[in-house]
């Protein structure tokens, strides 16, 4: 209610406060520490005060700690409630315990969501300490840590989120375990810290599969908060990029467009050096169907031309193992994808064809996902017949992968088929074949 009498934004608010501050030769505060206050959450008695200075002074009326609802005892929050006014510190403490798994989240947004990024364009900051009296990581067991996490990324790919969901959820707490109870020096600690931040994109795309969306949200926020407070190198801020850009593509697929559009540019932009072909193709991939969600053709068509000319331009070695499943074909599914959001199934189809005929076994979720978009392109295009093959294909990967964020979509889709009361052989074979697979 103040700010909005005086026209300030939050970030306003702390600059006046930092005046007043600097003034008596106190600290300043974070440049985005008002937007907590702004969602309910109450500063300490100093900063309270801070607050009541600058408002009588501007607003010229008579303010109390009381007339903002600060009079009262605090309430505990809980770390994974609102990850930006925590340390990264706080949030792996809090992801150690059962806490993650039996706690009711809900969906963050707005600055929620995106200050944890913002925070990463910031000069950086060495907030993570390992335990000098713990146990100490040695490069053998960072090699096996490693191993550990590039296979829990290969079950997601080929078999879905749901199989390995509760093996990679303790993998990522132990992780953070080992990060704030272990003994390690800088390299050990450069390469532990892009080990989680790793874990962290690929838990949390496990989980938004999983239709585990809060939970997602919070994972992949403690992993930038990490990523904000470790010691940075290149491979770190690459490992970060991607984490930005698989939460981008989180935000898109919930409709949250301008917390997608925030997160992919700051994937872009952020690093100090220039991204590794497959990395920027990565980023460029998701850019594509964020741009299409949000209805920019132009960002689309920009986007599909960057990562196909990153990709011819990629070189062998020295491109992170994460991007290995970026293909032309893959950018060419992304770009299908946008054209349909952009309601032009016709030359959506054209896209997904290619796509759904190229993705290889490696990765079955993709394809059912293409076969689903494909579909869905020839339904809109006003060809339910057309539409029964890929469906029919789709409906047999559900036999193999167990990814509940494309089943559903499935059922969408079947449901549009029926809803088209198509009476063709083709169609009937497709919708007793989906009856039959809900029954078991």
């Amino acid at each position: 209610m103040h700010l909005a009498a005086l026209g300030w934004s939050p970030e306003q608010l702390i600059a006046r406060i930092n005046e007043v501050r600097r003034r008596r030769g106190t600290a300043a505060l974070h440049p985005k520490s008002a937007y907590k206050w702004v969602q309910g959450h109450r500063p300490s008695a100093a900063v309270s005060a801070d607050i009541v200075t600058v408002l009588r002074a501007h607003r010229g009326v008579r303010l109390t700690p009381a007339d903002l609802g600060w009079d009262t005892p605090a309430q505990r929050s809980h770390a994974f409630d609102d990850p930006y006014t925590v340390s990264a510190g706080e949030l792996l403490l809090a992801s150690q315990g059962d806490d993650m798994e039996r706690r009711r989240f809900v969906l963050l947004t707005g600055s929620s969501v995106t200050a944890c990024a913002l925070d990463l364009l910031l000069p950086g900051m060495d907030g993570l300490r390992p335990a000098l009296d713990g146990d100490r990581v040695s490069t053998t067991l960072l090699a096996d840590i490693e191993a550990s996490v590039r296979r829990s990324r290969e079950l997601d790919d080929t078999e879905g989120s749901r199989p390995a969901l509760l093996w990679a959820g303790g993998l990522w707490r132990l992780l953070g375990q080992i990060v704030t109870r272990c003994s390690y020096g800088d390299a050990e600690g450069r390469h532990l810290h892009r080990l989680y931040i790793e874990m962290s994109e690929t838990y949390g795309w496990m989980l938004f599969d999983a239709a585990q969306h809060a939970r997602a949200q919070r994972v992949y926020l403690t992993g930038l908060r990490v990523a904000r407070e470790a010691s940075t190198d290149p491979a770190l801020q690459h490992a970060t990029a991607n984490l930005l850009a698989s939460t981008a593509y989180q935000e898109s697929w919930l409709g949250h467009h301008t917390e997608a559009a925030t997160l992919i540019a700051i994937a872009s932009t952020r690093t100090s050096g220039a991204l590794p072909s497959r990395v920027g193709a990565v980023i460029a991939q998701r850019e594509i169907t964020i741009a299409g969600r949000r209805g920019d053709v132009d960002a689309v068509q920009r986007a599909s031309a960057r990562a196909h000319d990153l990709l011819d331009n990629a070189r062998l070695g020295d491109q992170p193992w994460w991007s290995q499943w970026l293909t032309p074909a893959a950018v060419n599914g992304a770009t299908g994808r946008a054209w349909l959001a952009l309601r032009n199934p016709d030359q959506a189809a054209a896209y997904l064809a290619q796509r759904a005929t190229t993705a290889t076994s490696a990765y079955p979720r993709d394809r059912l996902l293409a076969l689903c978009d494909l579909a869905t392109a020839r339904l809109h295009a006003g060809d339910p017949v057309a539409a029964c093959e890929p469906l029919d294909h789709a409906l047999d990967l559900t036999k193999t992968v167990d990814s509940p964020r494309v089943t559903a979509y499935l059922h969408e889709v079947v449901t549009q088929l029926r809803d088209t009361r198509c009476r063709h052989t083709q169609a009937r074979d497709v919708m007793m074949k989906a009856t039959e697979l809900t029954r078991t």
